[in-house]
């Protein structure tokens, strides 16, 4: 977990800083965005339990959980822009690059959703919150079926 806070902290540091010449290379954008990726799916995942009862719920660490969420929405997308990042070490489809615009509809999505669990999670209301979870969950289905391999 200790490593999971570092990896949040940085990237959030530096991922708004973080731009597509930014990159040392094409696997580098590919492990940038992947690292991203994989803190929102430990986010996500942790707030999951809670709602599913598999894990205390901690509305707390829950709210905190969906701010970071919505902190890193934005974050894996450049690495996308980098050229070759469709090449080597990816789960990344070619309809990424082919359908970049809706593509780039599903990330703004994502990013809604993510923002609309924050406010949520911050208000206590459990339907809200549970509703908003499911909205951030059909944004990151919808991209998956389109442009992810499993």
């Amino acid at each position: 977990m200790k490593k999971v806070v570092i990896a949040t902290a940085l990237l959030l540091c530096t991922g708004s800083a973080m731009a597509k010449g930014a990159f040392d290379d094409a696997a580098d954008a590919i492990d940038y965005r992947q690292a991203a990726f994989g803190l929102i799916k430990e986010n996500f995942a942790d707030m999951g339990a809670m709602l599913k009862n598999k894990k205390p719920m901690d509305s707390q660490v829950f709210a905190e959980r969906a701010e970071h969420l919505a902190m890193l929405a934005a974050i894996p997308f450049n690495g996308f822009d980098v050229k070759g990042s469709d090449q080597g070490d990816t789960g990344a489809l070619p309809a990424v690059w082919s359908d970049r615009g809706e593509f780039n509809a599903i990330a703004d999505k994502f990013q809604l959703a993510t923002k609309a669990l924050a406010k949520a999670s911050s208000s206590g209301d459990s339907r809200a919150i549970a509703k908003a979870f499911g909205g951030v969950g059909k944004t990151c289905k919808g991209c998956h079926d389109q442009f992810k391999a499993d």
